[in-house]
């Protein structure tokens, strides 16, 4: 199990912005991008799709990207595999 984020991207008002995602379906997912996401700075209600497989946090501002890059556990991944991500993760069965 992996916590990922996309390649940081410059919004069109000039901020900076990724995404950052668990690899892992259903709840162990969930509870282990929260407890990264909450190391790096973000606040835990802020989780984006929580409970499904679009379940991410979006990292604004360069402070939040590199926390993340500096995070041991947060590997930076190219748009292609967070899309193989969630591809998997979708047709993964619910838990229960």
């Amino acid at each position: 199990m992996a916590v990922v984020m996309d390649r940081p991207r410059r919004l069109a008002d000039g901020r900076v912005a990724a995404h950052l995602l668990s690899d892992a379906p259903g709840q162990a997912g969930g509870v282990e991008l929260v407890a990264i996401a909450m190391v790096v700075g973000c606040n835990p209600y802020a989780v984006q799709h929580a409970g499904t497989y679009k379940e991410h946090f979006d990292l604004v501002g360069e402070r939040r990207i590199a926390a993340a890059r500096a995070h041991p556990d947060v590997r930076q991944v190219r748009w292609r595999m967070i899309a193989a991500i969630l591809r998997r993760k979708r047709g993964h069965p619910a838990p229960g």
